[in-house]
């Protein structure tokens, strides 16, 4: 009786371990929801992207369009990111003012992609959205 009890526990360990495997994302396959930020213009007009993925995996895309794996973050952490840019409704803003300088967040889901732009100083970003690229910058230097 104890054996099966024992074999019992250890299948359905075995079971739960391989249900919580998460998926792994390669440069060429990314999900379809995707965070995106980044910065460009100067003088070269050289923009820069990293892609957060819901699992926590960050890629980086270069100027020749070139996307490496970079990084990776919690799940955890990733989802409430993602749940930060619904609650600021990062999808349906329009908000697109370059300056020489600029920074940028995008939202993709599937074939939708919302973008918001800002370095005019005369046209400031909401503090929350500063506040978030900030923190997915954050997320580059661990």
């Amino acid at each position: 009786m104890k054996f099966i009890l024992i074999s019992l526990t250890i299948v359905a360990t075995a079971l739960l371990w391989l249900s919580c495997k998460h998926t792994k994302y390669a440069a060429d396959k990314l999900p379809e929801k995707q965070i995106r930020w980044g910065n460009g213009g100067g003088f070269v007009g050289k923009e820069s992207a990293h892609i957060l993925c819901d699992n926590g995996q960050i890629f980086s895309r270069d100027i020749m369009g070139k996307t490496t794996e970079t990084g990776k973050t919690k799940g955890k952490k990733a989802k409430a990111l993602f749940k930060t840019t619904e609650a600021l409704g990062l999808a349906k803003m329009d908000f697109n003012h370059p300056g020489n300088i600029y920074n940028f967040l995008e939202i993709q889901e599937g074939d939708m992609v919302s973008r918001v732009v800002w370095g005019d100083k005369s046209y400031p970003v909401e503090k929350p959205v500063e506040a978030l690229f900030v923190e997915l910058n954050g997320l580059l230097k661990k």
